[in-house]
């Protein structure tokens, strides 16, 4: 992981697969693994449980790609 540039709106980070992977995982449990009530969920992430699944989807979709292009290169998933 390596971050790129930090704003007082973005930060910019490059992840490799297994960052990537990680914070895939972490998502999934929280969102759809262990039950939170919506208010607990919202205490403990600092977020909804419909914004973090934003997150999960967008990351999920780019480790498709990801995976897509280093197996195109010969690369291990």
């Amino acid at each position: 992981m390596e971050i790129i540039r930090t704003t007082a709106d973005v930060i910019t980070v490059n992840l490799g697969p297994e960052d990537a992977i990680a914070i895939k995982n972490a998502l999934n449990e929280v969102c759809n693994g262990i039950h939170l009530d919506d208010w607990d969920f919202r205490l403990r992430m600092g977020v909804n449980r419909d914004q973090a699944q934003v997150v999960l989807g967008a990351i999920y979709d780019a480790i498709v790609v990801m995976e897509e292009q280093r197996l195109g290169k010969g690369k291990q998933q």
